[in-house]
């Protein structure tokens, strides 16, 4: 491994990351190692966001509702309540520069639009905080992205542990495809109705708004959310959000 024209000599921090992130055995394993990680660099607080093709924010994109860990639940139920993906404008920014952002610069560096302002003062208002944005690129548009907030006075901001942070991120960010986009469903393909509703579970709607929106019973809803576990082979929601996004079952 070369850094500024020198040799590394033996193992690095992040040569042992990714391995442990090239070694662990299902989604739940990896997302216990990304938290501890994170903690250790100073960030109580991780979300990971899987996008389909196209730009995150446009208006061309799946983004699943987050896999979240630390975050207040006042503060992640606000966020979900929005139109985030038309509104949140960090993603875009982010996915088109490609490198970690601070949200709070990010913020600083637009001309925001009246929902946008209105948006980030619902953030403040639910104490969302500061942390950097973590970009991740995959195969045929399948990208995501990492958040981490809830700094501590040790939080590390540097360059060199943002760009280690950034090369971990990437990491675990493909090997979530590994699990979603190389694991096949089990034979039986979600109908169009089953679609629909892991589009809206993907977008962080509870059983009774997708009633509502469907016109439809909640039990319905769950009716099909067991179908679609099944099929998918997960046990919840948000896996079963990430998956479909990974194996391309979203329509963007």
């Amino acid at each position: 491994m070369l850094a500024y024209g020198k040799v590394c000599r033996g193992p690095t921090l992040v040569d042992n990351i990714v391995e442990q992130i090239a070694r662990c055995e299902s989604l739940p394993h990896l997302w216990r190692i990304m938290i501890g990680y994170f903690r250790g660099k100073g960030y109580d607080a991780v979300s990971y966001f899987a996008c389909g093709p196209g730009e995150p924010g446009s208006g061309g994109t799946t983004i699943a509702a987050p896999i979240h860990h630390g975050f207040k639940p006042g503060a992640v139920a606000a966020y979900l309540g929005t139109n985030y993906e038309q509104v949140d404008i960090v993603p875009r920014v982010v996915m088109a520069h490609g490198r970690p952002q601070r949200w709070s610069e990010v913020w600083a560096s637009v001309d925001l639009n009246e929902d946008e302002r209105r948006y980030l003062a619902l953030m403040r208002g639910v104490e969302i905080g500061d942390g950097y944005s973590l970009p991740c690129y995959g195969p045929a548009g399948r990208d995501g992205y990492v958040g981490i907030g809830r700094m501590t006075e040790a939080a590390a901001t540097d360059e060199v542990s943002l760009r280690e942070m950034h090369l971990t991120a990437q990491a675990a960010h493909l090997r979530i495809l590994d699990f979603t986009v190389m694991e096949p469903s089990r034979g039986r393909p979600l109908s169009a109705r089953e679609r629909e509703i892991l589009d809206w579970v993907a977008r962080g709607k509870s059983n009774s708004v997708i009633a509502d929106i469907l016109s439809i019973s909640a039990g319905t809803v769950d009716t099909y959310l067991r179908r679609i576990y099944e099929k998918l082979g997960v046990s919840d929601r948000t896996s079963a959000a990430v998956r479909g996004i990974g194996m391309g079952l979203i329509a963007a």
